[in-house]
Order: C-alpha cells, then sequence, then structure tokens
C-alpha cells in the first residue's frame, strides 16, 4: 500500500512539473511576441518622425541624455556622432593628488560632480598618477609609466603607449595632447627634467601612438622651465623661457607645437607693459571662449599689484592682443604665486582660474569681473593637492592602437628616435621590466631610414634650432 502511494506522489510531481513548465513557456512566448510587437511599432514611429524634426529634437538634449540615446538604434547613433562633433562644452576636471586618488568635474554652472576613475584594477599605494594632457574631449592620463586616452563623458579609457623613462623617478615631466589631422593620430609631447642634471638631464620628446615611436627633438628654451598650455588650431601651446634656473618671474615666451610637422614655433607676443626691461612676467597661460589667453602683472616691478588678463582676438595676430579685464582684490598675494591659469567661462559671466600659491596650496575661484569679487569653489588642503584641467565633452571614442593587445602577448613594443639619428626599440617583458635592443634592417627600412639618409638627419639637427614667429 505505501509503495502505491509512494508511486502516485511521484507521477503527481512530474505531472505538476510539465505543468509547470507548460506555463512558462506559454507565458515566455507571449512576452516575446508583446516586446516584439511593441519594439516594430517603435521602429516605426521612429521611421515615421522625419528626420529633421528628430535632429531638432536632439539638438535640445543635454550631452549627457545623448550618451544614453546612442543605443535606440543605428540611425539615432549615427545622428548622435553628427551632432557631438558640433556640441562640445567646456568643462573642468578636478584631480586631487592624495592616496585615494580623486576626480570631480566643474560644468560652466559652477557645479561640482565626481568623477568615477577610469582604471578598475587596485592600483599601488603611492602609484605616480596625473592628467597630463587634453585635446578633443579626451584626457591624456599617466599610471607610472603607461599613458592612457580616457574620455570622462562615457567612461571609457585605452592604454596606447608607455615610456621608460617615466617611471624612472626624480623626473619632472610636462606633457601635452595633440592631434595630428594629416595623419590622424594622436601625439604627446613631453618636457622631461631630472632633478640631478648630471644623471639625467633634461630633454624634449614627440610620442605618435600610431607609429609607438618617441622622438626627440632639439628645443631652444630651458625645458626646466616648460609650463602647460590649452591646444587651439590644432596646435599646443607652452610657456617657456631662456633662464635655465627657471623662476616664475623669469621673461617668457608663448610656444606653439604643429603635430603636422613636429615642429616648434613663436606665438606673437603683447606688447610688453615694461618696454625698458626684459619683457612681461607670464603667470599663465589658458583658453577663454576660443581664444589664448595669458595672465600678466599690471605693473612688472610690483609684484603684488593687479594682474591682467589677454586675450588674442585673432590668431596669430600681435595686434589682436586685448586686455579682457583686470583683477585687482588679490593685491597682496601674488608675490607668493606659483600659477595663474584661466580655465573657462561660465554662464553668469564669471572666469573660472586656477590659482596655486606657493608650493601646495591650489585653489580653483570664480571671478566676476563686472564687480571685481570672486568665490572659491574648491581649494587643496593639508591632505591632498590640487589639479586642474580644462576639456571638452565630447561622444569621442578613445582609438585603439593596439598597445594593451600587444601588451598582453608579451609583444609591446616601442622606438625610440635619438638627436644622433639612431634608433633604438624597447620590449616590455611579461615581467614588467623592458629591454632595450638595436633596431634590425627591415625595421631601419620600415621607418624610411637607411645609413645615407641618417647621416644628412644627423647633420641637420645638430644645428641649433632657431623659432620661426607663426
Amino acid at each position: 500500500m505505501q509503495t502505491l502511494d509512494v508511486q502516485t506522489d511521484s507521477r503527481n510531481k512530474k505531472e505538476r512539473r510539465r505543468r509547470r513548465r507548460r506555463r512558462t513557456t506559454t507565458t515566455t512566448s507571449t512576452t516575446k511576441r508583446i516586446w516584439m510587437k511593441k519594439e516594430n511599432r517603435a521602429k516605426t514611429e521612429q521611421n515615421d518622425l522625419p528626420q529633421e524634426i528628430l535632429i531638432d529634437i536632439l539638438l535640445r538634449l543635454p550631452i549627457k541624455s545623448l550618451v544614453r540615446s546612442i543605443c535606440v538604434s543605428k540611425q539615432w547613433r549615427s545622428l548622435i556622432q553628427d551632432r557631438a562633433k558640433t556640441a562640445r562644452r567646456p568643462k573642468i576636471l578636478v584631480y586631487k593628488t592624495h592616496l585615494k586618488f580623486s576626480f570631480q568635474s566643474i560644468d560652466q554652472q559652477c557645479r561640482v560632480e565626481s568623477v568615477r576613475r577610469p582604471w578598475k584594477k587596485m592600483l599601488p599605494l603611492l602609484a605616480d598618477i596625473a592628467i597630463i594632457g587634453s585635446c578633443n574631449g579626451l584626457l591624456l592620463l599617466r599610471i607610472e609609466s603607461d599613458l592612457f586616452l580616457w574620455n570622462p563623458l562615457t567612461r571609457c579609457s585605452k592604454k596606447v603607449l608607455a615610456y621608460h623613462r617615466l617611471g624612472d623617478a626624480g623626473y619632472d615631466v610636462v606633457s601635452g595632447l595633440c592631434f595630428d589631422s594629416s595623419r590622424n593620430e594622436y601625439k604627446a609631447v613631453m618636457a622631461l627634467a631630472h632633478e640631478s642634471p648630471d644623471y639625467g638631464g633634461e630633454f624634449m620628446v614627440i610620442g605618435s601612438f600610431r607609429s609607438k615611436l618617441w622622438t626627440h627633438v632639439q628645443f631652444p628654451y630651458s625645458v626646466r622651465t616648460v609650463k602647460p598650455g590649452p591646444v587651439l588650431n590644432e596646435h599646443l601651446h607652452w610657456l617657456a623661457s631662456k633662464e635655465s634656473w627657471g623662476h616664475f618671474l623669469s621673461t617668457q615666451q608663448i610656444v606653439s607645437f604643429d603635430p603636422r610637422c613636429d615642429k616648434f614655433k613663436k606665438v606673437p607676443m603683447p606688447q610688453p607693459k615694461d618696454e625698458d626691461g626684459d619683457g612681461d612676467i607670464i603667470l599663465g597661460l589658458g583658453a577663454l571662449d576660443g581664444c589664448l589667453c595669458m595672465t600678466r602683472f599690471d605693473n612688472p616691478r610690483n609684484f603684488e599689484g593687479n594682474v591682467e588678463v589677454l586675450a588674442m582676438k585673432e590668431y596669430g595676430m600681435k595686434s589682436s592682443w586685448t586686455v579682457m579685464f583686470t583683477i585687482s582684490n588679490l593685491a597682496g598675494v601674488f608675490c607668493s604665486y606659483h600659477w595663474f591659469v584661466p580655465l573657462c567661462s561660465t554662464k553668469n559671466n564669471e572666469v573660472i582660474m586656477n590659482l596655486c600659491v606657493g608650493v601646495d596650496e591650489g585653489y580653483v575661484t570664480a571671478y566676476n569681473p563686472n564687480d571685481n569679487s570672486n568665490r572659491d569653489i574648491l581649494m587643496a588642503t593639508d591632505n591632498y593637492d590640487l589639479n586642474a584641467i580644462m576639456y571638452e565633452e565630447s561622444l569621442v571614442t578613445p582609438p585603439d592602437y593596439n598597445w594593451e593587445e600587444e601588451e598582453l602577448g608579451g609583444e609591446a613594443t616601442y622606438f625610440e628616435k635619438y638627436l644622433s639619428g639612431s634608433i633604438g626599440k624597447r620590449k616590455r617583458m611579461r615581467n614588467g621590466f623592458w629591454r632595450y635592443s638595436e633596431l634590425e634592417e627591415e625595421e631601419y627600412e620600415m621607418f624610411g631610414l637607411g645609413l645615407e639618409s641618417v647621416s644628412k638627419e644627423l647633420a641637420s639637427e645638430l644645428e641649433e634650432p632657431e623659432l620661426e614667429e607663426e
């Protein structure tokens, strides 16, 4: 009797399981049919909507909403990507160098938001991290000796190259990111100066991400004095001085770098305030409303006086330098000032500026030229330093130069061209160390360098360069 009951219960359980499976299958099929009908109806509505109206709607959306809308359809993706080319909005990325290394952004309404860090793996506690360039909505991020292109808006980042000198202790690095439209590639321009000149010296290199080539170039100014500036008209701008001692009160020249020909040129300077002296003391270089800007002392002989903000209204024209406004409410601070950079304009007609007083006291402040007032947005504390860089929000995807894949396969190799004309190569081993080796014959041919061309190039590079004015 018990055996019969057990068999009956087993048959009942099997029957209940079959019924549940049939109900689940029926429900799933019904759900799929309903979803497909909705999807087809949505596609039909999208196709019925005139493209002019759709574009007008997309033009009214903020960029963050555009990022979410990319996944709607291929048509929307194409329209949004075309729209994103002309809809770049300035933003400021502030990064704090302390144990946790956090990022924040400031928009044109002076709103501060946290930005997610681009790396996923845990980094060493005292890892050397810095944002060292900005171009076309992408930021150049350095982590130890590795370089990444990072889009903070889309949260996409790519490791694009490495340079073994960046991992050496003692080097001060000033860098910039620019885009070579003729070759459709990004380049990094780096000024490296070792704290012990007898050990590491100072030199200038240009890194081509596509060809994975670091090229040493002559630079007619002291590398130690280089200070970063913005990218305008596809040119990277820096400040530099002839004085090797590199004090911030030394007379400086604005220079531009053209990535299409890998050449530096002088940028026409405004008429100096002190015509009898050596020139103006420039406190910072930035961009406002698409114009190259600089800050300088109102009176070069009074380091506690006012500060002028000038803009080059017509790029490349010396006569177009115009004083936009004068800052006078911070008198008495500039005597210990280290850096004063205009970053961007706000919708309230304020100017967001990055100040650095002394060595560690950094500020991001909004200055109002109408009433000569300012308000601090962010400032450094005893626990961290504060750095700021301007970038443009865009939907540009960091290009893939296959460096990560080569690194995973143990084949990550870059080339280095020296002033002597010789070329070497370094390969990253799986243990992280670099192995140096000379080029093989076919690799010389790859770069179009025979022995004869190397000799001619050596002779031309040994000549002292003299920069031309734009």
